[in-house]
């Protein structure tokens, strides 16, 4: 069976506005953008309740929620990645400060809208890197983005640190639903929870027009109800028909989609 991997947005605030984010698109549209921050110690009991075995933490922009040392420190049994900006300098030098080997990856997203704030970036970069973390860089695709973002993946590969290219998807494609069904994994391996512990199956299906049908209950509190998820599904699934064809690193959440009679 594959393992327990979590994606985890303690916060959906952000320092950028990038006009391709999938949370400007979507979410901050929706009352959920305004959901209370739930505290330190629910995210730990619901960690060790169900004994997660790889978590990872993104948002929004985590390292604003200010517990993230915190969390992975409490939390030794379990391997964590990290998905940030780079931008929140002060919360990047409380990083480094922290012995912390169960953080096993450590994503600096670059996004070319926030390439006047490129020197923080790179200060954030090397700081993690000479650290000790294992660093690489997810560089946005979008609307021929990479133009833009080849100076820092020369920069980069230049400094021996990886970069993969995240191919970013309009959202309007998530409102149809498309003859082939899916069945995966999501909620049962995998599940993407929002800052007040809302859980979806998958990335896909909280970013859709059907979020609130789609939502399997409360992470933190215990009360995921998996008959609610759909399946098979018809949205136009992003870790089937993007990630795997178009994304360097390929199903990275695990969702393990297919169609249903492949599945059988």
């Amino acid at each position: 069976m594959s393992r327990k991997h979590y994606l985890i947005n303690p916060t959906w605030q952000c320092p950028n506005h990038c006009t391709y984010c999938w949370v400007e698109q979507t979410v901050r549209k929706r009352e959920l953008f305004d959901a209370e921050h739930r505290p330190l110690q629910d995210w730990v009991n619901a960690i060790h309740r169900d004994k997660v075995e790889l978590v990872d933490i993104a948002g929004g922009e985590p390292l604003l929620w200010g517990f993230v040392p915190e969390l992975i420190a409490a939390c030794p049994k379990t391997s964590f990645g990290l998905s940030t900006n780079g931008l929140c300098t002060e919360e990047i030098g409380r990083l480094c400060g922290s012995r912390l080997p169960n953080l096993v990856s450590t994503n600096i997203s670059y996004h070319p809208e926030q390439a006047r704030q490129d020197r923080t970036w790179r200060r954030s970069v090397l700081l993690l890197k000479h650290s000790g973390f294992t660093v690489h860089s997810n560089i946005v695709d979008y609307r021929q983005n990479l133009e833009v973002s080849e100076t820092t993946r020369t920069w980069l590969l230049d400094r021996n640190i990886p970069c993969v290219v995240s191919p970013y998807e309009s959202m309007d494609m998530l409102g149809e639903q498309l003859e082939q069904g899916l069945c995966c994994q999501g909620g049962v391996n995998h599940l993407t929870i929002a800052p007040d512990g809302s859980a979806w199956p998958c990335l896909t299906t909280l970013r859709s027009p059907f979020w609130e049908q789609a939502c399997l209950g409360n992470w933190l509190d215990d009360t995921i109800d998996l008959s609610r998820k759909k399946q098979p599904c018809h949205l136009d699934c992003v870790d089937y028909y993007v990630l795997t064809e178009q994304h360097s690193s390929g199903d990275m959440w695990g969702i393990e989609a297919r169609p249903c009679e492949a599945a059988l």
